[in-house]
């Protein structure tokens, strides 16, 4: 008995292929204004309003610059017929594509990892004041483990064929390991390790002496980058679903579009905080009504009258109105010893200040 064979017929169309650089360039035009309005704001947050710069915030820098670096790389892979059919190009351009797909993928590993390290980083100073307590030792094991993993791969990448020049040209004589179970054991980590971290700040916040709005709220803030375990998620299908398909040209960019997704999620995890303190900044003070001079007016009407309403509980006693319909009541015991003035001010954000200046002398 003969078994039926399924035979392909694709026809070539070298003057206009298909290619993914449309995808690609839609996808750096989303990510980097992206990521950059959110890392500067994160930054000004960090330097001019908390003053303080830490490790964390290196490691969102280098987080930030990577993946700008690797958006550049994608689009180099794409410019050099990475994300076309391996039938609608050269030998010599297919060399080209898959050089630019191995720098790529390598710099994807170093970058998703400082990205990860950052997000982690963040963790740790926010939900675990107490060093080497049960969740900040799973902080810092992940940390080690994500070290380990990226570092290990990143190398075998590196030299993933002997000699190297065999990964772009396989008709040198040489050995490589198999590039497809390296992806797909790199994207199931991807996954794997995405889902954790975003577990992590729903347990600590749900400890937290909080109403459920604000712990909600919270987990929002921080779990922000649910995309970025979708995104590998997708990914991890996209290595599984190209896996031993000889397109390598049009394949292997492919997953280039989603790893650029992941990192600029998960850039955003690492901003997102910073960024939601610097919008309710802006929003309290936004919220600040200027007094006009008829409610100053009207105000100060209102103080007289309560300061003559209480004058019979004491001569003394005074009353000033921070907000409007609102007193606030205080007592002073002045005698030829003591100069005391009230002033009332008016700031630049429309509030009013009220100040008490007490002066005593020595007799």
């Amino acid at each position: 008995m003969s078994k039926g064979l399924d035979i392909v017929f694709v026809v070539s169309s070298p003057d206009n292929p298909p290619s993914l650089a449309y995808e690609s360039g839609l996808t750096i035009g989303i990510a980097i204004p992206l990521i950059t309005i959110a890392f500067f704001s994160r930054t000004y947050v960090r330097i001019f309003i908390k003053r303080s710069w830490i490790f964390e915030d290196w490691l969102a820098f280098i987080a930030w610059a990577g993946t700008i670096a690797y958006c550049g790389i994608m689009e180099a892979t794409m410019t050099h017929h990475g994300g076309q059919h391996a039938w609608d190009i050269t030998i010599e351009q297919a060399h080209e594509a898959a050089y630019w797909f191995n720098v790529a993928s390598i710099e994807y590993g170093v970058i998703i990892c400082f990205t990860k390290l950052a997000i982690l980083w963040l963790y740790r100073r926010y939900f675990s004041p107490i060093r080497w307590s049960v969740f900040d030792i799973i902080i810092v094991s992940l940390i080690t483990i994500l070290i380990g993993f990226y570092g290990v791969t990143s190398f075998v990448k590196i030299f993933e064929c002997s000699p190297r020049a065999r990964i772009e040209d396989k008709s040198i004589p040489g050995t490589c390991i198999d590039v497809s179970r390296l992806l797909n054991t790199s994207g199931m980590f991807n996954t794997i390790t995405d889902f954790l971290i975003l577990l992590l700040p729903v347990h600590a916040v749900w400890k937290l002496q909080l109403t459920p709005i604000k712990k909600v709220y919270i987990v929002l803030i921080f779990t922000f980058g649910l995309c970025a375990p979708v995104f590998s998620m997708i990914g991890f299908v996209v290595r599984l679903r190209i896996s031993g398909n000889p397109d390598t040209t049009w394949n292997q960019p492919e997953i280039l579009l989603w790893g650029a997704a992941e990192l600029t999620s998960g850039n955003l995890v690492v901003c997102a905080p910073e960024v939601g303190a610097l919008l309710n900044r802006r929003a309290r003070r936004t919220n600040l009504k200027r007094p006009t001079t008829s409610i100053l007016q009207a105000s100060a009407a209102r103080v007289a009258e309560a300061r003559a309403a209480h004058r019979k509980k004491g001569q003394n006693a005074c009353y000033y109105e921070l907000e409007e319909g609102q007193l606030y009541g205080s007592q002073s015991h002045p005698d030829d010893s003591i100069d005391s003035k009230t002033r009332i001010y008016e700031p630049k954000h429309g509030s009013v200040q009220v100040r008490h200046d007490i002066t005593i002398s020595r007799q």
